[in-house]
């Protein structure tokens, strides 16, 4: 495949594992300590369960070319679990670093958040898309919408992933609605260029 191919990419920011009755409520119905956010994540309690999150790497490796999954550091081994990680994989790493994490109480604060990607063959090289870094430094956005993303981190996401105007990307969880903007903004810059 060459960089001209249209692709299938998707961006997954499920609710992070062991979170649901924190953020979202008792069962995902509001009740508990997710002080009215059940609506945002029907389903949060689902995704307490490690199997969840594996299958959804393999649901993500079945529907797309390329891929991104936000998750906490204590979720990453769950999921290093049911990749490969040669170098052939695609398979990628990244940090989010967050300057301005809450604390939580815990000896050690905890000031970044891994993405795990698969970035395409036809993707990787040099000489397709902008070189980009696997390090996002940027404050947590605080909007009143748990989990919300700082505005850029789409982007750097996209970027990493090569994804060129003419892809497709599938926001799977639309939560405060980000990634639909950046990718307004990606088509946007594309128009722009083009005329």
């Amino acid at each position: 495949m060459s960089g001209d191919v249209s692709l299938r990419f998707c961006i997954a920011d499920p609710p992070y594992l062991g979170r649901a009755v924190r953020w979202y409520g008792a069962g995902g119905c509001g009740d508990g300590h997710g002080y009215g956010q059940a609506d945002n994540h029907p389903d949060a309690v689902d995704w307490d369960d490690p199997k969840r999150h594996q299958q959804l790497v393999v649901d993500l490796d079945r529907d797309f070319d390329g891929w991104a999954i936000a998750m906490t550091v204590h979720s990453l081994s769950t999921y290093l679990q049911v990749v490969e990680t040669d170098s052939r994989s695609g398979i990628r790493v990244a940090v989010w670093h967050k300057p301005n994490a809450l604390t939580s109480g815990a000896r050690v604060s905890n000031r970044w958040e891994p993405v795990l990607l698969r970035i395409p063959k036809s993707r990787r090289g040099r000489n397709v898309g902008n070189s980009c870094n696997d390090v996002f430094r940027s404050s947590s956005a605080r909007n009143g919408f748990r989990g919300a993303k700082p505005h850029g981190w789409t982007e750097w996401i996209l970027e990493m992933l090569g994804v060129q105007p003419h892809d497709e990307v599938v926001d799977m969880f639309h939560g405060s609605g980000a990634v639909s903007e950046s990718l307004a903004v990606l088509k946007l810059r594309s128009e722009e260029a083009d005329s």
